[in-house]
């Protein structure tokens, strides 16, 4: 029984079957902690080169880490265990995600090895994890195998490219990154014929993840107000909007999408946790936004940084209306499986073309965002207290 307590065998879980209310631990809250540092430092780096080529190494920077975080999400909500295994392997993804955030500064640069060689380490505790599952779990195993063998390719990769110069180094990272992206894809059927996931667990995961990124948005505004030498009216009014396009994100997020599960089949849970991944990005990339237009002087406001703004805030709208598709649909759900998608769309679409025309000011811009948040938001109180 001593054993059994400290040092437990994998078992698939059965949550879902058995009707049991499952919640996030308290392990899994301060692992994604670590997380707060990777995300501060990839929207600090976006928010210094707002341009295609930021943008393209801050999807390179961002992809790891979200993805280590993905392997630890879905290997706990299959097999999480009380035994004091799983605090050491928790243990050390923590120190592999340190790593990522110690190196992610200069990720492509002159850290960019010590960053590969923090991704072999998570990816390679993972890939351990999935093993383990599969050789206690024989249901599991299938999954197991493809599991293995995508991280064990991916892996070697990243290896490799330790000991090749840039810009090779780094078309070994995305052929890695492609292959560890694309496995899970390749065992939907296998994991069909396992236990449901947990409906009340993982959306509570991604809505606690979804609270890291948009804090950071929050800590954008308040140290980019901090910072000001003068501070004025126009500040503490780009601050307020700020922080009310923060807000707006939440509100529609959580009103729309986390309150709800997604449908039982193993393909529309996976639809749902690979949305997540924009959505993420675009909402810290959104915080990058923001944290330029407070520390703007200019009156009217660089067109890259109004694309940037505009642009993520419309990829974070289109992903959440796609969400909404993906989600378990009760009798008596009052948003409209159309319409409530749609009105995100045309505020996506309409987000994009203002982005498109420069000529505005940081207050003029970010009330015509929030006024489009705003009318999502009036959209949701209008469904509920009809």
């Amino acid at each position: 029984m001593a054993k059994r307590i400290w040092w437990q065998k994998p078992q698939i879980r059965t949550d879902e079957e058995q009707h049991l209310h499952r919640k996030v631990s308290w392990l899994e809250l301060f692992f994604d902690l670590v997380f707060v540092v990777v995300i501060a430092e990839l929207s600090h780096n976006l928010a210094i080169d707002v341009s295609w080529a930021g943008a393209g190494k801050y999807t390179l920077l961002f992809l790891p880490a979200w993805w280590v975080w993905i392997g630890a999400t879905y290997y706990n909500e299959r097999f999480e265990t009380e035994g004091i295994e799983n605090r050491l392997f928790t243990f050390l993804l923590i120190l592999s995600v340190a790593g990522l955030a110690v190196f992610s500064h200069h990720g492509l640069g002159e850290t960019s090895v010590g960053f590969a060689l923090s991704y072999v380490f998570a990816r390679s505790i993972l890939t351990v994890l999935w093993w383990r599952a599969g050789y206690h779990q024989p249901s599991f195993r299938p999954t197991a195998k493809r599991f293995v063998m995508g991280s064990s390719i991916s892996i070697a990769l990243f290896i490799l490219s330790v000991f090749v110069p840039p810009p090779t180094r780094f078309i070994l990272w995305v052929i890695g990154l492609f292959i560890d992206i694309n496995t899970p894809i390749l065992t939907v059927k296998h994991q069909a014929k396992l236990p449901q996931f947990s409906s009340s667990r993982l959306p509570e995961r991604y809505g606690l993840f979804m609270i890291i990124v948009l804090g950071e948005a929050v800590i954008t505004v308040v140290q980019g107000l901090a910072a000001k030498e003068h501070f004025n009216f126009a500040d503490a009014i780009t601050g307020i909007l700020g922080m009310t396009l923060t807000f707006g994100i939440w509100w529609i997020y959580f009103d729309f999408v986390a309150r709800r599960p997604p449908k039982p089949a193993t393909g529309w849970v996976f639809a749902w946790g690979y949305l997540h991944m924009p959505l993420v990005m675009s909402v810290t990339a959104t915080a990058a936004g923001i944290n330029n237009m407070i520390a703007s002087k200019a009156t009217v406001l660089p067109l890259n940084v109004q694309c940037l703004i505009c642009g993520s805030l419309a990829i974070s709208l289109a992903v959440i209306a796609l969400l909404e598709t993906t989600l378990r649909r009760d009798e008596d759900e009052p948003a409209h499986p159309i319409w409530s998608p749609a009105l995100k769309l045309a505020a996506a679409v309409v987000t994009l073309i203002v982005g498109l025309f420069g000529g505005l000011g940081a207050i003029a811009l970010l009330s015509l965002l929030v006024i489009l948040l705003a009318i999502q938001m009036s959209y949701g109180l209008w469904v509920w207290f009809r």
